[in-house]
């Protein structure tokens, strides 16, 4: 379930809070930093905290974070999560990536985050459901991060490139050939680190885009379902109807009516 979710802007000089003493019931933290530079000490290790940077900690344990003296500001997005099912799968995920992992902006990750706390901001998560399926979305996304082998960095730049390059083009017949190209590989060298990388394979992982796109379209807007398909690159509504009712089991009007 989600806890506390936020976006802070701190240069005060005393911000400062130690997992030791932050209570007694268990928790775990997702905070993705924006601007600025914070510090982090977990265990005996100590990190800069900067742009482009995840910290991801459970409580109570011994850690600690804190406004530098030398910086002036930590901007900054945060997460909380609770419940005995997201402790036992924090775990694993922090000793996979460790307390603070490195994530553009473009990752499936900082994107799912983000969106919990534009709703939250927005007062878009109004019952309990929609909490808990914000949290399992982000869980979900960390473990699959966890799960995947480590690959060379530039390899994973270029393959989170490639997923915000479609992602911003969805309405577009992309190709996996063409994606390979924006990516600089060969189509066999990039589908087998994509699927690595994603989960999925590239054709898969574009589909489920497309459909998460068309889900969002119908939750949150009255656009038609023709619209709805040339925006998310399909040939027309009747497909669209068939791919959708295949990955969520009901029609796609069924599915507006729902307001799920």
């Amino acid at each position: 379930m989600l806890g506390s979710v936020g976006r802070t802007k701190t240069s005060d000089a005393s911000y400062n809070w130690n997992g030791r003493r932050r209570g007694t019931a268990e928790f775990s933290l997702l905070q993705y930093t924006l601007k600025g530079r914070g510090q982090l000490r977990a265990g005996n290790r100590e990190y800069s905290v900067t742009p482009g940077t995840a910290m991801l900690l459970h409580f109570p344990d011994d850690n600690q974070y804190w406004l530098p003296t030398d910086s002036t500001e930590w901007d900054f997005i945060y997460v909380c999560v609770h419940g005995r099912e997201v402790s036992r799968l924090w775990r694993n995920i922090e000793h996979s990536l460790g307390p603070l992992a490195e994530l553009p902006p473009s990752h499936m990750i900082v994107q799912c985050a983000t969106n919990i706390v534009s709703s939250a901001l927005a007062n878009k998560i109004t019952v309990a459901f929609r909490a808990s399926a914000l949290a399992y979305e982000l869980i979900m996304s960390l473990s699959i991060e966890a799960r995947q082998p480590r690959t060379h960095s530039q390899a994973r730049a270029a393959l989170d490139r490639v997923r915000h390059y479609a992602e911003q083009h969805l309405a577009t017949p992309l190709t996996v050939a063409e994606l390979a190209h924006e990516a600089g590989m060969s189509r066999y060298h990039f589908t087998r680190l994509f699927t690595v990388h994603a989960g999925l394979p590239p054709a898969a992982w574009l589909s489920e885009q497309r459909i998460k796109e068309a889900a969002r379209l119908l939750r949150l807007t009255t656009v038609p379902l023709k619209e709805i398909a040339a925006l998310c690159g399909f040939p027309n509504a009747n497909y669209l109807s068939r791919v959708f009712r295949k990955h969520t089991g009901i029609p796609p009007a069924a599915y507006r009516r729902s307001g799920a």
